[in-house]
């Protein structure tokens, strides 16, 4: 990157500042990110000497290290798009309008609703199902038919607003749902603008039933085919790197998983007749930022890089577009702590921070009481005046991708970058992702960092303040709890639906489902049928468990 004399000027340099830190503190000075990359005292021209410019390169191009835009913020602020959904859908649109009023907005000043359904409906059981006792609005929004849709979406012009539909496994049944929920009122699909998770191969990361890893690549495949033919505004698939984060994983098996994730995905597609720029660019990746600062910012431009790399060089893809890791970022959930609460506002604005640096597209400001319970409106609130005021006080906006050629950051990209691509070498040697998560490889890789980040914080190793070091006595916060009639309201609604809908129609079209997946047939029409004539998100769910499989993918 320098020239010979530069070079040697700068190495000379070095050996006179190690020789004067030698004579005064006489010690070895050994330091590591939280993911156990070595980090240097101190960083000069010499450390990043051997990186390849091209890699570094400048915004908008390839290998896209430092943006996917040639202006990034100058142009369109990033989307301040939190997290929301509790109770019933009439609870859910109160506190999505509240947000709205309060500035959360997309693109060019797009809506912008990030849903999240309760833990019933992510599991796939109706609120009248023994197992969702106590899960119906907790977590989430309640979710069993196309009329809690219509609720929540009323008023509302779909063609422009953009709704991500935080689903877990249930997302083919949901996005079904939305699709009919939508057409009901006057908007077409292939005008529908919004995200899938399409989280199917996610089971590795929590520890819960789901589908068989390869069933789990072919649903996704199946997924990404209908709305890359019928629905080309919409977004399919948004790896899910914070689940593994929030597993236990670290910043490198967070993007390492992720990748490999993303290029079973890939695989599958095109085993399904796609050809990569067809459906990559409507790929994304919600990934974490916790709070390693100059790690967190150096993850970021490594997943661009590498996902540009992969994508050209793997997959042969030619369109840009195709190469542009279009990210997500959610604020660390498990940085939080239920000690001193209103640290968390700290931590949050820090890991904040690091996503708007390391160039973000979208953002989801963890909030302070998250590691109580469900938001209330005023963490909501901080939360999204967090982002504003990173977005209109800093002049961040101004400059794209502000440290590129610190000497740390650039060798921490590299770093992660070289580290990363072991990690997507070993799962290739396995055989490929679904392969290494049939034989437990990365649950196994999870649980032994998740035990080794617990214990560290346990031995003091690592300081989490308010709970091993400065600790304080202090009263117990407050929780915002779901209105309890909520479950009673939601399992009332399902049984009167259950009484006036034609049961004799639901009943073929839930057994045309089952016809559709023994054919290897497209899937979703299928379940829109289904879901047209009032079927359940349960009952259709049974249909899928049964003709797919459904394990404890711990112990597979």
């Amino acid at each position: 990157m320098f020239d010979e004399e530069n070079k040697r000027k700068s190495h000379e340099a070095r050996q006179e500042w190690d020789s004067k830190v030698k004579q005064r503190y006489n010690q070895t000075l050994e330091f590591k990110t939280h993911s156990g990359l070595p980090l240097k005292p101190v960083y000069g021209p010499e450390d990043i000497d051997d990186i390849d410019i091209q890699d570094i390169g400048y915004p908008g191009v390839y290998p896209f290290t430092r943006s996917d835009y040639a202006l990034q913020y100058q142009f369109q602020e990033w989307k301040i798009q939190q997290i929301h959904g509790y109770g019933l859908p009439e609870d859910t649109r109160e506190r999505m309008d509240m947000l709205v009023k309060d500035g959360m907005t997309g693109y060019f000043g797009m809506p912008v609703f990030n849903l999240v359904l309760d833990l019933a409906a992510q599991d796939g059981i109706d609120p009248d199902d023994p197992k969702a006792f106590a899960n119906v609005g907790t977590c989430g929004m309640s979710f069993s038919h196309v009329h809690d849709f219509e609720i929540i979406t009323k008023g509302i012009d779909l063609h422009k607003a953009q709704f991500s539909l935080i689903t877990a496994d249930t997302c083919v049944v949901v996005l079904a749902a939305y699709i009919i929920a939508a057409e009901r009122q006057g908007f077409h699909r292939s005008k529908l603008r919004g995200n899938s998770m399409n989280w199917l191969l996610r089971g590795f990361t929590c520890g819960k039933e789901t589908f068989p890893p390869a069933p789990g690549a072919k649903i996704m495949a199946k997924l990404v085919k209908f709305c890359t033919e019928q629905m080309p505004y919409w977004n399919t698939t948004n790896i899910n790197a914070y689940l593994v984060r929030e597993a236990g994983g670290t910043a490198i098996d967070e993007v390492g998983f992720a990748l490999a994730w993303a290029i079973a995905t890939i695989e599958a597609c095109i085993a399904e007749g796609l050809n990569v720029d067809q459906f990559a660019r409507r790929f994304g990746f919600q990934i974490s930022t916790s709070m390693d600062f100059m790690e967190e910012i150096a993850k970021l431009r490594a997943l661009r890089r590498l996902w540009a790399k992969i994508l050209s060089k793997r997959f042969g893809a030619k369109d840009p577009r195709s190469m542009h890791a279009r990210m997500h970022v959610q604020t660390s959930g498990s940085a939080l702590t239920a000690q001193q609460p209103h640290n968390n506002i700290a931590r949050a604005a820090i890991q904040a921070l690091a996503a708007v640096l390391g160039g973000t597209n979208g953002l989801d400001v963890s909030c302070y009481d998250e590691a109580i319970g469900i938001p209330t409106e005023e963490a909501h609130r901080v939360a999204v005046r967090t982002q504003q005021i990173i977005m209109h006080e800093t002049n961040l906006h101004a400059v794209t991708d502000p440290l590129a050629g610190s000497y740390c950051l650039e060798r921490l990209t590299s770093q992660i970058e070289e580290e990363v691509m072991k990690v997507i070498d070993k799962i290739d040697g396995m055989g490929g992702f679904v392969k290494a998560l049939e034989n437990g490889y990365p649950q196994k890789v999870l649980a032994e960092h998740a035990a080794e980040r617990f214990d560290k914080i346990q031995n003091g190793e690592t300081i989490k303040v308010g709970v091993n070091k400065f600790a304080m006595e202090e009263e117990p916060s407050p929780v915002f709890r779901p209105d309890p009639k909520a479950e009673t309201e939601a399992v009332e609604r399902l049984r009167k639906l259950r009484a006036s809908r034609d049961n004799d129609k639901v009943k073929k079209r839930l057994e045309s489902i089952r016809d559709d997946i023994r054919s290897d047939g497209p899937l979703i029409p299928a379940i829109m049928e289904a879901v047209d004539v009032d079927a359940t998100l349960g009952e259709i769910w049974k249909i899928l468990k049964e003709e797919y499989g459904w394990i404890y993918l711990k112990n597979c």
